[in-house]
């Protein structure tokens, strides 16, 4: 088996081990060190472990490197669509979110900034810059298929800190995964995804993560 069909196999494998292995980690974590502190860890080991050293041992150093550096241009007459759908999520994530953000404590606005931009990085290079990369032909597999993953990941960390409505959360993130899928497809990186990501994810507060790092420096 080639490198190029090794790294392809296990990333048809991975969405359906991550779901499991994390939800038990994150019930470990919780069980071990609290609420705050585990749900930290267990996004500690998800950054480390499958967003980073997953696709850096899939593709090698300089593969892994390239993950966001665009092949082809975002803002260019040709990706006219997907420049556009990128300016449509990212201007709807400031409409939604700016308002909560304007009126948080500076503590959390502090927190939550780095927090969700190490957040946005990893989880779009590894669901989108690593798919779109090694599924250049197969918009199935490039864009559709991890935005499954991406969905039911979101269910994992959903064991410390539960939505009121866990399924409907998990799959309202699905068509997120879908535009990123897409915008990453058409640019062949993680760049301008990661961009969008972590700029929602800090106006959104970086859901649990800042205020379970808050929490843990008060106490």
């Amino acid at each position: 088996m080639t490198p190029a069909r090794h790294a392809r196999t296990w990333l048809l494998v991975l969405p359906l081990a991550l779901l499991p292995v994390m939800a038990g980690c994150f019930t470990l974590a919780a069980r071990w060190l609290g609420a705050e502190a585990g749900y930290l860890l267990g996004f500690g080991l998800y950054w480390l472990v499958w967003c980073l050293l997953v696709p850096r041992a899939l593709l090698g150093k300089a593969g892994f490197g390239a993950l966001l550096r665009d092949r082809a241009r975002l803002f260019s007459r040709a990706n006219w669509l997907a420049a556009s759908l990128w300016l449509v999520v990212t201007l709807s994530a400031v409409f939604l979110y700016a308002g909560g953000f304007l009126r948080a404590p500076p503590a959390l606005i502090l927190l939550a900034a780095p927090l969700a931009t190490v957040n946005g990085i990893c989880e779009e290079l590894l669901w989108r810059g690593l798919y779109a990369r090694c599924f250049p032909r197969n918009p199935w597999l490039a864009i559709v298929y991890p935005a499954i993953g991406f969905a039911l990941w979101h269910l994992a960390p959903q064991v410390v800190f539960r939505a009121d409505n866990p399924v409907g959360f998990a799959l309202a993130t699905f068509p997120l995964g879908l535009s990123y899928g897409f915008i990453a497809y058409r640019t062949g990186s993680a760049r301008w995804t990661a961009v969008s990501h972590s700029v929602s994810g800090a106006l959104a507060l970086s859901g649990y993560l800042a205020p379970s790092l808050l929490a843990l420096i008060r106490a």
